[in-house]
């Protein structure tokens, strides 16, 4: 164990402490060791850390924690069904409106606000009254600093003159796709109308945005947003070297064309489609074709709303999309995970807060939209075949009611998000419907040992919905289109990405609506949408701000740090220390690897990046995160103690690991270090290759 020399704690020990320590900073603060003037270790260039401005403080914090605190204790009396005093505390505007007795805020200044004095213990005509859910001291907290980061309303307003009015009245899902339309000047090419709209938002906020990022920064990004993993030296070295004008558009189509592409989305599309699970629910999906499904799909580039609709239908043509089964059939027959699950696919937001009440926060999300959806399913059954896993669907029955918060019971017809109601004749209460296989097209099977086909009705809910989903249905590409945004941009256009509702209007309405309607255009093609965003130049701008006040994130005036996922950064580990992840054997050995990074990284489109002690101990005391460091064939460690010097080994582990070389200083502190230990040359450079690997530099894609 290597020892900090003025200090009888072994080394990695106050490592540990340090890291542990930033656990609950947010990612970008993880960073390796800092140097010590005893130790000399270099400290790699971390990405900025500045204080966003007000502005940008309050859209997580209202989405995050005051939305919630509302929700909890204050909207049975100031919601969607009551408004005590003409105060409607359900969106931030609202809020700022005041009711019958004026205002309840005053923006950035909490103390003289009524809402925040009223929420103290013991204050005069205290809120919530005494027998309702009372709001915690961190609560208040929060709501106090809320409405000191607030001195415009949190959600960033749109282009002068041409957005909407996301008022008290704020615009339903439906209303926001049918009035918000911008079509480019004749000739303008898709890349660049991204960066039209977005570089006239920033006029209108007296703003500039970055420059373009340099090569070595855009070969990093790229790989990382389409491969899925950090590219390789020799990659880098290519590209930067190369003259080619266009080398970044063809870089691009290389990627979208490569292996790397398809398994990269379908692990995206995983984890978004289905959530995290553990080992056992994973092979469960590889088993039953589920990733291949999706990596087959991606890899043919077949439209979107062709593959959302098998997912409904659960009834594949092609036996290379039996996959698609699965993503029905693991939720056993809950039907109210099913509804939850394609609701977000289909029209942009999560629908659960709509099982027990129209939702208090979304007037557009009613009670009868949810159990609709739930109704669509609740014929399914899932049944083995001797073909495999399927759902069988039956032809009667499913005719459900639910109870209001008012204990009035209505019936669940089959009424979407997106204003379409399915027509269905319902049987008078108390009718004995009787089932025939004239009501089917492949009727249920009498032998219920030896099941060759799963049943399938004339009349299909699940394929009423899907067709309902795919046609006229222009939330379906705004749905994709914002998840595809949040992934390659750092955050969706609107945010958080599954909640596209009437209380989280688009940042950039105008360039949600065209891009929307240009991936429908373009017939649903994935590839088309992203190589539209990521060779505009908004996608391209650098990271680094260098004056004060960094602009607030919607605003994508500069390119926003995303932290790797779970398997990005396993497969990029891979790489930089020299084991080749397209390797099956190398793949095979790191299998724990994966599953302990899955375990300590498991977020995914987070509206706001926190890191754990979990993540802090993994960075620092894993095992399996050292045996990647183990000299061994020509593994990175290997490699750099056959260097003869110092110099050579500094300047390598910093191309390597981060993809640059090390500037003046960090190669003089390397060196220092290196040097310092020229007894255990080993040792010194396992700890500065670890160094590099936990920086956020390499955490981060910038």
């Amino acid at each position: 164990m290597i020892q900090h020399r003025n200090s009888p704690l072994p080394w990695r020990t106050l490592v540990a402490r340090y890291l542990c320590a930033l656990s609950c900073a947010a990612f970008g603060l993880i960073l390796a060791p800092s140097a010590t003037a005893a130790d000399g270790l270099a400290t790699p260039t971390t990405l900025p850390t500045t204080r966003p401005a007000a502005t940008a403080d309050a859209q997580p914090m209202w989405a995050n924690h005051i939305e919630p605190i509302l929700s909890k204790s204050c909207l049975k009396c100031h919601g969607s069904s009551k408004q005590k005093g003409g105060l409607d505390l359900r969106q931030p505007q609202a809020i700022l409106d005041g009711g019958t007795d004026g205002s309840v805020v005053i923006a950035g200044r909490p103390l003289d606000s009524p809402l925040f004095q009223r929420i103290q213990p013991g204050a005069d005509q205290h809120m919530p009254p005494g027998d309702k859910v009372q709001l915690s001291t961190e609560e208040i907290s929060y709501v106090q600093q809320w409405i000191a980061t607030m001195p415009l309303p949190a959600n960033h307003p749109p282009i002068t003159g041409k957005g909407l009015d996301f008022s008290q009245s704020a615009p339903s899902l439906i209303e926001q796709a049918a009035r918000t339309k911008w079509e480019p000047p004749a000739g303008m090419q898709p890349t660049a109308a991204i960066d039209f709209l977005i570089e006239s938002h920033w006029r209108d906020q007296h703003i500039s945005g970055n420059g373009t990022c340099d090569d070595r920064t855009f070969v990093r990004r790229i790989y990382l947003d389409l491969a899925g993993r950090i590219p390789t030296t020799a990659e880098t070295d290519s590209f930067v070297t190369s003259s080619d004008p266009q080398k970044r558009a063809a870089l691009v189509d290389q990627l979208l064309a490569g292996a790397d592409y398809p398994r990269h989305l379908a692990e995206v599309l995983d984890v978004v489609l289905m959530g995290r699970k553990n080992g056992r629910a994973a092979a469960a999906r590889t088993a039953h074709g589920w990733p291949q499904y999706l990596q087959s799909s991606i890899e043919k580039n077949r439209p979107w709303d062709k593959i959302v609709a098998e997912l409904i239908t659960a009834r594949p043509a092609a036996a290379d999309a039996k996959g698609a089964v699965w993503f029905l059939y693991e939720r056993k027959n809950n039907y109210q995970q099913m509804a939850e699950a394609v609701a977000p696919v289909a029209f942009g937001v999560s629908i659960g807060c709509a099982q027990c009440h129209n939702d208090p926060l979304a007037h557009e999300i009613k009670q009868q939209n949810y159990w609709g959806l739930v109704a669509a399913f609740n014929r399914t059954t899932n049944t083995d075949t001797s073909d495999g896993p399927a759902l069988a669907e039956s032809a009667i029955g499913g005719f459900v009611n639910f109870t209001n918060l008012k204990k009035e019971s209505q019936p669940a017809i089959l009424a979407l998000l997106n204003n379409q109601t399915i027509p269905e004749q319902r049987p008078a209460d108390g009718a004995d419907v009787k089932d025939s296989d004239d009501n089917y097209l492949i009727p249920p099977s009498k032998d219920k040992n030896s099941i060759m086909q799963a049943a399938v009705p004339k009349f299909s809910r699940r394929a009423a919905i899907a067709d309902a989903v795919t046609h006229n249905n222009p939330l379906l590409a705004r749905a994709f289109v914002n998840r595809i945004w949040a992934m390659l941009l750092g955050r969706g256009l609107v945010s958080p990405a599954d909640q596209m509702d009437s209380r989280h209007p688009p940042s950039h309405p105008e360039l949600l609506a065209w891009l929307s309607e240009d991936f429908e255009r373009s017939g649903y093609d994935v590839k088309h949408l992203i190589r539209t965003i990521v060779l505009s130049r908004i996608y391209q701008l650098d990271s680094r701000w260098n004056q004060a006040t960094s602009p607030a994130p919607e605003l994508f005036a500069r390119g926003l740090e995303k932290p790797l996922s779970a398997e990005v950064l396993c497969r990029s580990l891979l790489i930089a220390t020299g084991h080749d992840p397209a390797n099956s054997q190398v793949v095979a050995d790191a299998q724990p690897l994966h599953d302990a990074v899955v375990a300590a990284f498991p977020g995914l489109f987070e509206v706001e990046y926190n890191a754990t002690l979990q993540q802090a101990i993994f960075l620092t005391n894993n095992p399996l995160l050292d045996g990647l460091l183990k000299p061994q064939d020509q593994d990175l460690t290997a490699r750099l103690l056959k260097l003869p010097s110092s110099e050579e080994r500094a300047r390598a582990v910093f191309v390597e690991v981060l993809g640059r070389p090390p500037t003046d200083d960090e190669r003089a502190q390397a060196i220092s270090y290196l040097d310092a230990r020229g007894d255990r040359p080993e040792g010194g450079v396992k700890q500065l290759s670890w160094a590099l690997l936990t920086s956020s530099e390499f955490l981060l894609n910038h």
